[in-house]
């Protein structure tokens, strides 16, 4: 009777058991609300945070882009002979100036694009490589989720070196300034421009394509890699210097993912050679002179053209998990 009765009327101790039962399962039924996009890069966040390489690679770029910019400082001098009494003038175009960025970011964004696919391209192949793809498919995992928060974190890494690349103008733009006679202080609104129109989309860009190809074909990872910096070694380096005397067609201009021909394009805005008819001091053409190098930039077509670059490029990883087969084989 005793143990009918226990049954009717449950002690403290089934009670404390029933509530803590209770308590496992709405715990169990919580975890697939918590955001699996936001906990797989946290995954991500803390392996690039523990990367003691990845440190060192950004530091080495950002020592670097100090070196190139301070070496670049002055990419076109000139001196000649004014028509107004004979005067002798002599200058240089600033490096970090509107005029001597068209010359110098081409190169710089060429650099950070030789990191990228190394850093961003591998987000998922590298379980792959590590032999634990098949146990992270075995989760509860969602696939978009697994793949976004992938290729997110890796943007956000991507975009940071960007950041480095502007921070590392300004500021040895602004020491040279301090340093060196006449240089001009960087023009912060048309350094910030050029920066956005030229660089963030080349960097979605890069970054998009390497990260949705090598996801679906991992075993093409080395081989994405290498057609990624040839082809834009051709298109910032080679192309260029091909057409650097002459007027290239407007929709290269406007659509050169590597912004080398759109600053061809743009140089003409920069054009000092009326000066010297107007000029009657070598104090009045350094005025104008100036002021014409730090001019902002003009928004043609070409900054709309490479703002959809990027956004067509984000596209492509949107579709990433749609094709993206859970089961495959992947070392067939």
């Amino acid at each position: 009777m005793t143990r009918l009765a226990s049954a009717g009327n449950p002690t403290r101790q089934d009670q404390v058991l029933r509530n803590s039962v209770d308590s496992t399962g709405q715990q169990t039924q919580a975890v697939p609300r918590m955001r699996p996009l936001v906990r797989v890069m946290t995954w991500e966040l803390r392996r690039f945070s523990a990367s003691r390489i990845f440190w060192i690679e950004a530091l080495g770029f950002f020592s670097l882009l100090l070196l190139i910019t301070w070496a670049s400082r002055m990419p076109s001098n000139f001196d000649f002979g004014s028509r107004n009494g004979g005067l002798t003038i002599s200058g240089f175009v600033a490096g970090t100036s509107p005029a001597g960025l068209l010359h110098n970011l081409p190169t710089f964004l060429t650099l950070l694009v030789i990191l990228l696919p190394f850093i961003t391209a591998d987000g998922v192949t590298r379980d792959i490589q590590r032999r634990t793809h098949e146990l992270v498919m075995t989760t509860a995992l969602p696939i978009w989720a697994y793949v976004w928060g992938r290729y997110l974190v890796g943007l956000i890494m991507s975009l940071g070196l960007a950041v480095l690349l502007l921070a590392a103008i300004l500021g040895m733009g602004t020491l040279l300034h301090l340093t060196v006679s006449e240089y001009p202080l960087p023009s912060i609104n048309a350094t910030v421009l050029l920066w956005v129109g030229m660089v963030l989309p080349a960097v979605i860009l890069v970054t998009s394509l390497a990260f949705a190809i090598v996801t679906l074909l991992p075993r093409l990872s080395t081989l994405v890699k290498a057609v990624t910096l040839v082809s834009w070694i051709v298109g910032s380096l080679v192309i260029p210097s091909g057409v650097r005397d002459q007027i290239p067609p407007s929709w290269y201009v406007n659509w050169d993912p590597t912004s080398a021909v759109t600053a061809i394009g743009m140089l003409p805005q920069y054009s000092f050679g009326n000066l010297l008819q107007t000029a009657t001091s070598a104090a009045q053409f350094q005025g104008a002179f100036l002021a014409i190098e730090n001019q902002m930039p003009m928004l043609g077509s070409w900054f709309a053209s490479h703002l959809l670059l990027g956004a067509l490029s984000l596209l492509v990883v949107v579709i990433v998990p749609f094709a993206f087969d859970r089961s495959r084989d992947v070392l067939a």
